[in-house]
């Protein structure tokens, strides 16, 4: 008989109403012991019914605040109690009804794996833009898969249930939302105020935690973006009040300022991305590919996306 470990879900919310019912859905129909799932609901003083769903079901409330989720995420890794911990944002969905079994599979036949993480993906009938953006494994868009490396040129052996995967401090996948084992993680956190996963990747590498379990079979939809706008505002808010609040002490960076060569890959991009042409032909293969159409959101987005995030860092040196 196999003793299955207790995992810690984390969710931060702030008026989630739309959301919150069909991500827990997707938590306790798993096939896992519902006495080994410890779920937080950390609300930031949501003011819809997003608390109220929530207590329909077996989980604990915890309140934030803030007006910040990585601070919310932090509250609940903290309280958090099982041998691992996830966070997942309200608009996630799991896809496997074996989600927690194949994530914790690989963590528990090898104790050098500090994380498992999965595909971020969207079903057929998520908006289209939803669709582009998981033509990738984690969801990035054409200036993230640039600027950072993909999980599949981190795979170092393949197993029938997973991948494994070395990360070094130079080539670090943004796979931020992990399967982690908690007490590792916290001995090296406790100082944080912020759940900052892209940084804690970056430290459990220099503390020589460098393999991670890649498992796409197990899967999540993560509805996070259903327009052009949205993805705007969404990856403003990452650079405005992530990035910027902590860039003088980040440890994971796309971008080392200091250095000729990415500053180069920086004019570069920018010119690519502003000629728009290369980017449609990439938008043909891509649909082509996929066959699926979403895939012409390519010369958009890296327009869109680039400018922004140009005109938002000439705007912070500027005030």
């Amino acid at each position: 008989m196999i003793i299955w470990p207790k995992i810690s879900i984390v969710i931060p919310t702030l008026n989630e109403e739309k959301n919150i019912k069909k991500c827990l859905e997707s938590i306790f129909c798993q096939d896992y012991p519902s006495d080994k799932l410890e779920v937080l609901i950390v609300d930031d003083d949501s003011e819809d019914q997003t608390v109220k769903i929530a207590q329909r079901y077996p989980v604990r409330i915890l309140r934030n605040g803030s007006q910040h989720g990585e601070i919310g995420k932090m509250i609940g890794f903290k309280t958090a109690t099982g041998k691992y911990f996830m966070y997942l944002d309200a608009d996630v969905e799991l896809v496997s009804k074996n989600f927690f079994r194949q994530l914790v599979t690989p963590l528990e036949k090898d104790k050098q794996v500090i994380a498992s993480f999965t595909k971020e993906s969207a079903g057929v009938e998520s908006p289209s833009i939803e669709r582009y953006l998981s033509f990738d494994s984690l969801q990035r868009d054409g200036l993230y898969q640039f600027l950072t490396p993909s999980v599949e040129s981190t795979i170092t052996q393949s197993f029938p249930d997973y991948y494994l995967c070395k990360y070094k401090t130079d080539k670090i996948p943004p796979s931020g939302r992990c399967l982690y084992r908690r007490k590792e993680l916290l001995e090296l956190t406790k100082s944080y105020e912020m759940f900052l996963e892209l940084d804690f990747l970056k430290l459990l590498v220099i503390n020589n935690h460098q393999q991670f379990a890649f498992v796409p079979q197990a899967v999540l939809y993560h509805h996070h973006v259903k327009s052009l706008k949205e993805l705007i505002r969404k990856r403003k808010y990452n650079l405005t009040q992530v990035y910027f609040s902590h860039v003088k002490n980040n440890l994971y960076t796309w971008v080392n300022w200091n250095n000729p060569i990415d500053i180069l890959k920086i004019i570069f991009w920018v010119i690519y991305a502003n000629l728009v042409i290369p980017s449609v032909f990439i938008g043909i293969y891509k649909s082509i590919k996929h066959k699926d159409i979403s895939g012409m959101y390519e010369p958009v987005i890296n327009l869109l996306v680039t400018d922004m995030l140009v005109w938002q860092t000439i705007r912070s040196k500027l005030l």
